[in-house]
């Protein structure tokens, strides 16, 4: 009897174990969906590749007239809540398109969101396991739910400008550190873009000063420092604000940038960009 009980626990660790498997690579199963132009319009010089933030950040009316102040045509290729694989594989589509310059949002490699206020008699171990239990969960509804990613061309120029005090303790959001998952898929793509003659920037979107607030300058320090790290480990240039940019350049808590955020964000990186050449 004791053999017999020791084989169903061996079976149901088995499928346990094959379950989370199955759980942490379905998001690479997804579908993705490319706009009906998409081929045609990438015929520009610089890409930019991220989430909804690198959507917002860039003015859509100086997108084929120099974004960098060289006189380049440029696109933003974005995804919302874009994830590590699909962020390479645009990376992918920006090359062999035959652009020259492209920056990549390091967030999908460097970092998840914790969302929700964090009590603080709330333990570390306490919160590994729930955290672990919320991304459990949102592989099960991808299970259920094949949502297709949809690629977006172009800025998303929208306006407005978030109100801290209409905020709810929920609303705000802590960083966890992760390091990339397919980090020899980005290796590889690199490796072409190289050969290619093709230039790759890191670029991190600035954050709200109300978000900073909550997370604590030392822990947005450690995200940096973090990001830092894996710029270096893959040799590539970073771009990133040091200090969290004043509310009124923000839609949200989340840091999409609104005009006054596109045109700072404009500004600094063609500085920066023009002083690394």
């Amino acid at each position: 009897m004791a053999r017999i009980f020791s084989l169903i626990w061996i079976a149901a660790l088995t499928l346990a174990g094959a379950f989370i498997l199955l759980l942490l690579s379905v998001g690479r199963a997804e579908e993705v969906q490319y706009p009906p132009d998409f081929t045609s319009a990438m015929s520009v010089d610089i890409v930019f590749i991220g989430s909804s933030l690198a959507g917002t950040a860039l003015p859509a009316t100086e997108l084929m007239q120099g974004t960098l102040g060289d006189g380049r045509s440029s696109a933003i290729l974005s995804v919302e809540g874009i994830p590590e694989w699909l962020t390479t594989r645009l990376l992918t589509d920006a090359i062999d398109s035959g652009a020259k310059t492209i920056f990549l949002e390091i967030n999908a490699y460097a970092h998840d969101y914790v969302f929700g206020a964090e009590p603080a008699f709330v333990n570390a171990i306490t919160r590994a396991m729930r955290e672990a239990g919320e991304i459990l969960t949102l592989k099960i509804r991808v299970i259920f739910n094949f949502r297709t990613r949809v690629v977006r061309f172009g800025a998303m120029n929208m306006d407005g400008t978030f109100d801290p005090k209409q905020l709810r303790p929920i609303d705000y959001y802590r960083f966890k550190t992760i390091e990339p998952t397919y980090g020899d898929e980005l290796q590889a793509q690199l490796a072409r873009a190289k050969k290619a003659n093709v230039e790759v920037f890191f670029f991190s979107p600035p954050r709200p000063q109300s978000a900073i607030n909550v997370i604590g300058n030392d822990e947005f320090a450690d995200l940096q420092s973090h990001m830092n790290n894996i710029a270096a480990f893959y040799d590539l240039p970073l771009w990133y604000s040091p200090i969290p940019w004043p509310d009124d350049h923000f839609m949200d808590i989340m840091a999409h940038a609104n005009a006054r955020g596109r045109f700072r964000f404009r500004k600094e990186l063609s500085q920066w960009y023009e002083a690394m050449q």
